[in-house]
């Protein structure tokens, strides 16, 4: 379950009894993953949102995504 609060996001994973709070970017890169895509994919539309250099991006998204990854949020898959 997940709800919006003034442009950051609340998920709770019941099944697990956690609560996870996501600030305004952590919120666009889950909006974003509805439709799986590559992480490059993820940080191209960022750069295109955000005054954010590309490889900070790359590595803040990249580290995000395998928090998420370690709760059990997300999977992430090698590109093919």
């Amino acid at each position: 379950m997940e709800t919006a609060i003034d442009g950051d996001m609340v998920a709770l994973d019941i099944e697990n009894g956690a609560c996870f709070g996501f600030n305004a970017t952590a919120t666009r890169i889950w909006a974003l993953l509805d439709t799986p895509m590559p992480i490059a994919a993820v940080v191209d539309h960022l750069v295109g949102e955000f005054a954010v250099d590309r490889a900070r991006c790359r590595d803040e998204v990249t580290a995000l995504l395998r928090q998420l990854e370690g709760r059990g949020l997300v999977r992430l898959e090698p590109a093919i």
